[in-house]
C-alpha cells in the first residue's frame, strides 16, 4: 500500500479529482500556503528601514492512499489532468479502520457505510455473504434530538444507530434457513414489519430502510468482480394476475401491496445467503452465488421458494386482509449457471443464460408453484430433488432447444409440500 500526494493548482482540482472519481478512488484535498514567485509590497517600519513582505499564494495538497498495484494508474490520471506540479510516493506498513479494526487492504477498502454495517453486524456476532470494496456512499454521522444515528445520502433520511441494528438483525444470512411453522419467529417478525411499512406508505413516507439497503449490499458485492463471469443460481418470483389486481386496486393500494411484496421477498432471499438483482414492477429478480460457508446455491433459491410460499399463505395474505386487499399467490423460476457482471448505467447487472432460462420457464408454473431448470435440478440432493416432477415429454407448451445440446431443455415442476408428506401414506 502507497500513500500519494500531488501539489496541484487551484485550476486543475476539480479535472484531477473527477477523473480519480471515475476509478472510485478517494482523495483528500488540504489548502496550504507556500512562498510565491514575485516580491510583496514594501512596508516601512516604525524607524523608516526599508522592508520587503513576502508574498505568498495557496496551494492544494491532494492525497490518497491505494493498494500498490493502482500506483501507475493513480499517476497517470493526475498527471493527464494537470499541468504542473509534484508527485510524492510514501510507502505504508499497516492500514486499520478505527470503528472495525479491519486492518490493511481490506482496512483500505472500507467505507463509512461498511464500517457502520461492520459495526451493527459485529454486535449480533454475524457476518455477511460479500467483500468489502471501495464505495462513495456515505454515512455521514449525526445526532437528531440527541439520538445517535447516520445521515444516509442515498435515501436523503436520517437512520438512527439502533434501526440500522434492526435492519442487520433482520436481513443477516443464516445457513440452511428455511420457515418450517405457521408460529416461526420469522414470521412474527414478517408481521411487524408490514404493520409499519403500510403506515408508513399510507403517509406517503420513503420506502422502509431494508429494501433500500438489500440493494446497496448487493450492487456492492456485484462491484466486486465486474466484467467476471461468477456461477449463480438465478430466482425470478412474480405475482399472479398483477394486472387483475391493478385494475381493482387504487394507485395508492396498488403501490403499498407491490412495496410490501417486494420488501418481504428481499429479506427472505437475505436469509438464505440471497442478493436482489432488481426490482421489476411486480416482480422480485434474485441470485444466489456460490458461497463457501452457505451451502449449496441451488438449493438456498429452493428452500427460499418455499419460504416465500409461505411467508404468502402465513404472513402477507393475512395482513393484506386486514387493510381490505385481495390476497396474491405467486409463482417462482429458478436455474443455475455463469453469468457475466456488467455495469449498465451506474448499477452492475447480471447477464448470462440461465437469467434468460429462469424468466421463460416462470410462467409454467402454477399459482404457488416453483420451476426449475435442469442445472439447478442436477445440483439438489436427493432428498429434495424428490420434491419435483419433470415435465410431461408430450407437454408441447415448452419446446426450448438448449444451445450446447440442441435438444430440449428439461425443467421440473415443484410438488405441494401436503402432497410430499403424503406420498409415503
Amino acid at each position: 500500500m502507497i500513500r500519494i500526494e500531488a501539489e496541484l493548482p487551484r485550476n486543475d482540482l476539480t479535472a484531477v479529482t473527477d477523473a480519480l472519481d471515475m476509478m472510485g478512488i478517494n482523495v483528500n484535498i488540504v489548502k496550504v500556503k507556500s512562498r510565491g514567485n514575485t516580491v510583496g509590497s514594501e512596508v516601512h517600519a516604525a524607524k523608516g528601514t526599508g522592508m520587503y513582505r513576502s508574498e505568498f499564494r495557496d496551494k492544494f495538497i491532494l492525497q490518497t492512499t491505494v493498494s500498490d498495484n493502482s500506483e501507475h494508474d493513480v499517476i497517470e490520471v493526475i498527471r493527464s489532468n494537470s499541468n504542473t506540479g509534484k508527485i510524492s510516493i510514501f510507502p505504508i506498513s499497516r492500514i486499520v479502520d478505527i470503528s472495525s479494526g479491519v486492518e490493511n487492504e481490506q482496512g483500505l477498502a472500507l467505507s463509512e457505510y461498511d464500517s457502520v454495517i461492520l459495526i451493527a453486524a459485529n454486535k449480533q456476532k454475524t457476518s455477511f455473504p460479500f467483500g468489502l470494496t471501495t464505495s462513495n456512499v456515505k454515512l455521514e454521522p449525526q445526532a437528531v434530538e440527541g439520538e445517535k444515528g447516520y445521515y444516509d445520502v442515498i435515501e436523503k433520511k436520517f437512520v438512527p444507530l439502533e434501526n440500522l441494528e434492526s435492519v442487520v438483525s433482520q436481513v443477516k444470512p443464516v445457513e440452511n434457513f428455511q420457515i418450517m411453522t405457521p408460529d416461526d419467529e420469522f414470521l412474527i417478525q414478517s408481521l411487524t414489519r408490514i404493520q409499519r411499512n403500510f403506515s408508513l406508505y399510507k403517509r406517503k413516507q420513503s420506502d422502509s430502510y431494508s429494501q433500500a439497503f438489500l440493494k446497496y449490499i448487493s450492487n456492492r458485492f456485484l462491484s466486486l468482480w465486474p466484467e467476471n463471469e461468477i456461477n449463480t443460481a438465478i430466482l425470478y418470483v412474480d405475482i399472479v394476475g398483477s394486472t387483475k389486481i391493478a385494475t381493482a386496486l387504487s394507485s395508492d393500494e396498488l403501490s403499498g401491496l407491490i412495496k410490501v411484496f417486494s420488501e418481504e421477498m428481499s429479506v427472505v432471499v437475505s436469509k438464505h445467503a440471497g442478493f436482489v438483482l432488481k426490482y421489476t414492477g411486480d416482480a422480485v429478480i434474485a441470485f444466489f452465488p456460490e458461497l463457501k460457508d452457505f451451502g449449496n446455491m441451488a438449493e438456498n433459491a429452493v428452500r427460499c421458494a418455499r419460504s416465500m410460499n409461505m411467508l404468502i399463505t402465513h404472513s402477507l395474505n393475512p395482513m393484506f386482509a386486514s387493510f381490505g386487499l385481495p390476497k396474491i399467490n405467486i409463482r417462482i423460476g429458478i436455474d443455475v449457471g455463469k453469468n457475466r457482471i456488467v455495469v449498465l448505467g451506474s448499477e452492475p447487472d447480471l447477464i448470462g443464460h440461465s437469467i434468460s432460462i429462469a424468466s421463460k420457464i416462470l410462467p409454467f408454473a402454477q399459482p404457488n408453484q416453483m420451476t426449475v431448470g435442469e442445472e439447478a435440478y442436477k445440483m439438489l440432493s436427493p432428498e429434495m430433488s424428490a420434491q419435483f416432477m419433470k415435465i410431461d415429454p408430450q407437454d408441447k407448451r415448452w419446446n426450448y432447444n438448449h444451445p450446447a445440446t440442441g435438444k430440449i431443455y428439461p425443467i421440473y415442476f415443484s410438488i405441494p409440500v401436503m402432497q410430499i408428506s403424503n406420498r409415503g401414506n
